[in-house]
């Protein structure tokens, strides 16, 4: 501000000799000298703003000139890794993913070479696959893959499918899926044909048709870990996991309890050592240990229930059906002993009604039987009375003449 009075002052001092100089000099001259002035007090005008954009521009490259000084430490430090840790509180506030407590961090070379073999261990994966249309009559599922280009994925390849995202909580079934294990069938540059492996149900059918997309398919089941979780705290973990399973990825790692199996213990020694099941009484220390999961086996075995349930199933149906028809054909042969019996009844009432007959029949038949013989032994005695009587008739008669024994008086 006091630089500029000085040039306005400079200037009407200039007017004022170039007013008082003009009474001796030719116009031009003044003139000349007033441009002078102006262009002298331009070139101070410009050369102390240059002088200041100067400051400001060296002042800048400086601060520059650190931050990349402090970049390139960074980037070395990202790309040899490092040690230092100065450097390592640097990148922990540019927000850079650096474990809790780390002492050093590794170089790309490092993570490069245990990114492949995690990748070589998990096998291939091909995400944001998108559906391209399902049938539940067959089950068979086509899809395209965004990249890589081509896809690299060949016929007859078993591969598991999976909703990509994370999971939801506290309900995981209403967040990401696995949708289950499929063959291709037909494979393109960037678009495949999948066919269930496993016979789907009505539910997994609706799910894979309402499922909208953003699929990853892998070429191996994802394996459990250990490590998976290592390094998260209780509330980390409780919003990840769901509460049926949560508690044994807290008590990872933590003592023992009375009530733990030999199925969650671990054994180490004094040195940190792992010791084995025969020597677990010999353990320095007894730590407990989640039961790692092999998904695959799981699933084949899960698989292998429901195929057995579903027979069972089938054949309860078909016993039941079975006994439908046996059950309609007893009440038929029911039906018909029932009228048999009815019949029979009206034929035991016949019969019994005869017999009553013929025993009244069979009665009177005794009686006059049992009078015949009395009859009879009567007329038998009266018979040999007879004969009694004419033999001693005989014997009296034996010297006259007769004419026969049969001979009847007159």
């Amino acid at each position: 501000m006091i630089i500029w009075i000085v040039i306005l002052l400079l200037f009407v001092a200039s007017i004022v000799a170039a007013y008082f100089g003009a009474r001796y000099w030719h116009w031009a001259h003044v003139t000349l000298v007033v441009l002078i002035f102006l262009s002298a007090v331009g070139f101070f005008v410009l050369a102390s703003e240059t002088l200041r954009i100067n400051a400001v521009l060296r002042k800048q490259v400086n601060a520059l000139d650190t931050q990349l000084a402090q970049v390139k430490a960074n980037t070395e430090a990202l790309d040899r890794g490092t040690k230092n840790s100065q450097v390592i509180n640097q990148l922990l506030g540019l927000e850079v993913h650096i474990p809790e407590e780390a002492e050093s961090i590794p170089s790309l070379n490092d993570l490069d070479h245990r990114l492949h073999l995690a990748t070589r261990l998990r096998g291939r994966v091909w995400r944001k696959v998108a559906p391209a249309g399902f049938d539940p009559q067959t089950g068979t599922v086509t899809v395209t893959i965004e990249s890589p280009q081509p896809s690299g994925i060949e016929a007859d390849k078993i591969l598991f499918l999976f909703e990509d995202g994370p999971p939801a909580h506290p309900d995981p079934t209403q967040g990401p899926q696995y949708l289950g294990e499929f063959r291709v069938k037909e494979a393109a540059a960037q678009q495949a044909t999948l066919v269930t492996v496993n016979e789907l149900d009505d539910y997994e059918k609706q799910r894979l048709a309402k499922s909208p997309g953003n699929w990853a398919l892998y070429e191996t089941m994802p394996i459990d870990q250990l490590e998976i979780f290592a390094g998260l705290n209780e509330e980390q973990l409780r919003k990840l996991l769901p509460e049926a399973s949560v508690e044994e990825y807290i008590r990872q790692g933590t003592p023992v309890g009375p009530d733990d199996d030999e199925w969650h213990t671990a054994g180490f020694d004094e040195e940190g050592n792992p010791v084995g099941p025969e020597n677990i009484d010999k353990a320095a220390k007894k730590l407990y240990q989640r039961r790692v999961r092999d998904y695959a086996i799981d699933f084949a075995e899960l698989n292998r229930r429901r195929v057995v349930l579903l027979a069972s199933i089938a054949a309860v149906m078909q016993d039941n059906e079975r006994l439908k028809a046996a059950l309609a054909s007893a009440e038929k042969l029911e039906a018909f002993r029932v009228e048999e019996q009815r019949k029979l009844k009206i034929d035991l009432a016949g019969v019994t009604k005869e017999r009553q007959i013929i025993e009244q029949h069979l009665a009177t038949v005794q009686q006059q039987l049992a009078n015949a013989r009395k009859l009879l032994g009567q007329a038998i005695a009266e018979n040999r009375r007879l004969a009694d009587d004419l033999a001693r008739r005989g014997e009296r008669s034996s010297a006259a003449p007769a004419d026969g024994p049969l001979a009847v008086r007159q």
